[in-house]
């Protein structure tokens, strides 16, 4: 198993954020393999995968989107997914059992300790590592949509992570499965007084500023802004100003 070592790779905060903040405001197809290659370069790794799962009340799994670079030897990652999702390789992947169980990243060579594998599971992995998916780590996070439940699965291949690694791949994995979301499901039209709000608040004002400006108790400020968040699939102001400026929205 190669693994980064602490002493061999230390991880650069500002590096850490830039990636944090691209997903963020990603909003685009094409922005979101900027941010994958972004994640690759910072944790050193030779692909990254964003797989998008639904969930639905009769136990079936569908793939809704993937979005990934350099994941698996190059000449036969199109052969891969295409198999993958042919063969619907989801219901058996023991990397998305380990994902829709545990609320932590792991590193591959950990599932066979978490999780009690069927000689069904094993072939598939042996068959994954011809595909060059040998060593890697994942993280999953569930949210829901409607009756349905959504899993975000964030996974790099290439070698093992050190901890350091691992605890920045949870702080990403928080804001690439929105920024996954963000491509499946178009942003909600804001109304009026939504798009008043978040004008302001890019200029820097607070909840009671605007509620004074618009005439209404910052408790209303603050509801349109939970509605504005729920739009743009986002969990903050900073992230709903830079989102809605890369949209068009204000």
């Amino acid at each position: 198993m190669r693994l980064q070592e602490d002493s061999e790779h230390f991880l650069n905060i500002k590096q850490v954020s830039d990636v944090y903040h691209m997903f963020s405001s990603s909003s685009s197809s094409d922005e979101m393999m900027l941010c994958v290659k972004a994640l690759q370069n910072l944790l050193e790794v030779d692909g990254v995968a964003l797989i998008n799962l639904i969930l639905r009340p009769d136990h079936t799994i569908t793939i809704e989107r993937v979005v990934s670079s350099g994941f698996g030897f190059e000449s036969k990652s199109v052969e891969w997914d295409n198999i993958y999702q042919k063969k619907k390789f989801q219901y058996i992947d023991p990397v998305v059992s380990c994902s829709a169980s545990f609320r932590r990243s792991f590193n591959w060579a950990s599932v066979p300790s978490m999780i009690t594998l069927s000689e069904v599971q094993f072939n598939f992995l042996e068959r994954a590592q011809e595909m060059g998916l040998k060593e890697g780590a994942s993280i999953g996070s569930f949210s829901t949509r409607q009756i349905y439940k959504e899993l975000t699965i964030t996974s790099v291949c290439g070698c093992s992570l050190n901890p350091e690694q691992l605890a920045s791949l949870e702080l990403i994995n928080a804001v690439s499965a929105q920024a996954m979301k963000r491509l499946i499901l178009p942003a909600e039209k804001l109304t009026g007084r939504e798009s008043e709000i978040l004008a302001w608040s890019s200029e820097g004002k607070s909840s009671w500023e605007i509620g004074m400006i618009c005439s209404i108790t910052e408790r209303t400020v603050k509801f349109h802004l939970k509605n504005i968040y729920k739009k743009l699939n986002v969990q903050n102001r900073a992230q709903a100003i830079v989102c809605a400026i890369r949209l068009g929205l204000i």
